[in-house]
């Protein structure tokens, strides 16, 4: 009678799982003055699941009916936001609204100091073979490096080596980050720069150009990074490879890594 019990508690715990139901949620983002957000990347708090939204802010995401679901939002411009979708039904249209981050950019002035032209960071010994970001998997995660200047430096272009690309279209953001402490980045655009890569097979460097004044203060750390924030069709982008530390962002758990292989990025500007 015993073996009986257990049989259909394992019988009834079986079932349960096998009629496990999901729901699906779509929605749009937009900021306080009812403008859309593009590349918001949203993930279902505690699980593998995420996506991002649209250049017109709009998602879709299919979320198990687990006991307590939240869905997270984040954007390197504006502050996170978790919005709990427990007791929503299925189909259920989102109005999400995001505040924009409360950081503020450095105001800076050159007087009487002189000026000269400088790269910040050097892409290290090349290594055989590429960093590749392929399909949709890599969506929101960050690969970039830290910078320390021992001088003011303003930031001009940031360049980024690709060896080719086989999306269609694929966009990529730079982000920008001042490090407080070791667990703790705080983004400093109040625009994200983005840089839109075609479908190539030759080799090329993009050359990217913040949108607002960006200023690195003397001793202070700051993590550069870059991610594919979107893609028009399946395919993967073959980045160059270097022998140089650089450091990974989980967009799950926002959590930074560090691996002994480097994208190239390199930054050129003005140290003062």
């Amino acid at each position: 009678m015993k073996r009986v019990y257990l049989l259909l508690i394992s019988i009834t715990i079986s079932l349960s799982a096998l009629c496990q139901t999901s729901k699906h949620f779509t929605g749009t983002v937009k900021n306080a003055n009812g403008q859309n957000i593009e590349y918001v990347t949203v993930v279902v708090k505690d699980m593998d699941i995420r996506t991002i939204t649209d250049a017109r802010g709009n998602f879709s995401v299919v979320v198990p009916d687990n006991n307590s679901p939240k869905l997270v939002f984040s954007h390197v411009a504006y502050s996170s936001k978790t919005v709990d979708i427990k007791g929503m039904s299925d189909k259920s249209h989102l109005d999400v609204v995001m505040e924009p981050s409360a950081y503020t950019l450095t105001d800076f002035t050159v007087v009487g100091k002189k000026i000269k032209e400088k790269t910040l960071k050097h892409k290290g010994l090349p290594f055989p073979g590429d960093v590749v970001f392929r399909g949709r998997n890599n969506i929101g995660v960050e690969m970039g490096i830290t910078v320390k200047p021992k001088h003011d430096f303003h930031v001009k272009n940031i360049y980024l080596p690709v060896h080719k690309s086989t999306y269609s279209k694929c966009t990529l953001s730079v982000n920008v980050y001042e490090i407080f402490n070791k667990d703790s980045l705080v983004n400093i655009l109040h625009k994200p720069i983005y840089s839109v890569v075609e479908e190539s097979q030759a080799k090329h460097t993009l050359e990217i150009t913040p949108q607002e004044p960006l200023v690195f203060t003397n001793h202070k750390g700051y993590y550069v990074s870059i991610e594919i924030v979107d893609t028009q069709s399946d395919g993967a982008i073959y980045l160059p490879a270097y022998l140089k530390t650089s450091y990974v962002r989980d967009p799950d758990s926002s959590k930074v890594k560090k691996i002994p292989i480097n994208l190239g990025l390199s930054i050129k500007g003005f140290e003062y």
